[in-house]
Formats: C-alpha cells, structure tokens, sequence
C-alpha cells in the first residue's frame, strides 16, 4: 500500500503557467510557417495547417508529451509533477487523450479555468474533470519527504505462526492506516506515550477482530502481528515461519511437503 502526495491547486496552475508558455511558443512557430506557406502555396494550404497546428498545439501537446514522457509535460516536469492512474500505474495515451479532451470543459468555458478549479478544491484528491473522467491523479513528487515507499511488516521472531493465525478480516483499511502510522513513528514517541497509544490502538483493533490477547502478547506486538496478517491478505508476501516449523506447498498436502 502506497501513500502519494497529490499535486495542489497552486502548483498545478504554475504547471499549466509553464506549458502555457511552451503552447504560445508553438503558436508563434506555426503563424510564421502559414504565413510563409501562404505567400508560397496560397490561403488555402496555410489556413489548414493553422488550423492542424492549433490542435495539435491545444490537444496534442499535453495528450502527447504525457503518454511519451510518462505522465509529464514540460510544466509538470518543471514542477516535479506527474500523472499517474488512480491505481498508481503509468499512463496510457487513452488517460491523456481523455484528459486533454476535456480541458475543454475545465478550462476553456468562461470564465477560464474556474471550473478545474472549483472541482479540484472540493474533490479529495485535487481532480479535475479530467482527471475524474480519466480515472488518473496529478502527483508531486519533489518535496522534502523522501518519496512514498511499501512498507514491509514481518512479524517479529517467535510470534510467525501467532500473526499466521489471526483473521484480520474484520480490520478496516482506515483501522490499517493507524496501525502503519503508529508502527512507523513509534521510534519517536516517549515511553509512556508510546505505551499508551500502543494499547490504545490494538485494544481497539483486537474488539473489531473479536479477539482476545493472549498473557503473553504485548500491544504492540500484537499491531506488528496484524500488520503482518493484513498485508498478506492484500496479497503481500507470506508470513515466515520459523525453519524447524512443517511449510507446505500451496494445494498439497502432508505428503508433499515443501523442502
């Protein structure tokens, strides 16, 4: 499970300062190349390839540069901003092409750009209607954290066949999100704050779980136990048992054991 840092409002509109900037660039190039076209080859052909540059300089750009450069245009990549789905998987020319699509809507009905705008500040993942639509997020990713990384929770030594044994199928992902939370600062907090909380937190898990705390089973590693279950539920790597402990392979039986 990954946790990413949305792109803001401010920071996207720089973003779009930037290819704004690159867009009129464009712009400039292709007026020159129909007015040559123009005197060289008549109206006709030059208007056509104004019309063609436009699309290409208002559509075509970032749909684009954000398939080929992995969810980044020149303002994005100036701003350390990236789209990536809402899975948080790359791009594919068909997110960008729905994107681009509707900047229509987003940006180019008046008043210009207060609907992204406005559906960026209510939405919680800063989307536009683009985005919405495209199923994708606008990430930042330079900032002075290190950049979201998985996390591992292996269950501590001795406890491998305790944390194989819990269902944890009654813990919610928000109930998760505070075990992880609490498991990664712990090294941060007082003692007695950190007792406290400790036994806060997997009191209140183990009533969800219906389960009772053996004598011998501290709070926190009872959390680091759940941890454990949990992300192997989600499809994270198998608990470890211990090596004089029978493993066997998955669909056999005592007769196939794993060596």
């Amino acid at each position: 499970m990954l946790e990413f840092e949305t792109a803001s409002v401010a920071s996207r509109s720089l973003g779009q300062s930037v290819d704004l900037a690159v867009r009129f660039g464009l712009f400039y190039v292709v007026v020159i190349v129909a007015g040559v076209s123009s005197a060289a080859a008549g109206t006709t052909p030059a208007i056509v390839l104004l019309i063609v540059g436009v699309f290409f300089i208002v559509f075509g750009y970032p749909a684009l540069l954000e398939a080929r450069w992995n969810g980044q245009t020149v303002g994005k990549r100036a701003l350390g901003l990236r789209v990536v789905t809402v899975e948080g998987s790359p791009v594919r020319f068909r997110h960008s092409a729905i994107r681009s699509l509707l900047q229509i809507v987003d940006f180019f009905i008046p008043p210009i750009a207060v609907t992204a705008t406005c559906v960026s500040l209510i939405n919680q993942r800063n989307q536009r209607l683009g985005d919405i639509f495209a199923g994708t997020i606008v990430l930042r990713e330079r900032t002075g954290a290190a950049f979201p990384v998985p996390v591992s929770f292996p269950p501590l030594p001795g406890f491998e066949q305790y944390a194989r044994s819990l269902d944890v199928g009654g813990v919610t992902p928000e109930q998760y999100a505070v075990i992880r939370s609490f498991l990664l600062r712990v090294n941060t907090l007082t003692p007695g704050a950190r007792a406290h909380l400790g036994t806060r937190i997997a009191n209140a898990v183990a009533a969800s779980m219906h389960h009772q705390l053996p004598p011998t089973v501290s709070s926190e590693t009872f959390l680091v136990s759940v941890a454990a279950a949990y992300q192997l539920r989600q499809g994270g790597p198998p608990v470890p048992l211990p090596p004089w402990v029978p493993q066997w392979a998955p669909g056999s039986g005592p007769a196939t054991m794993a060596r």
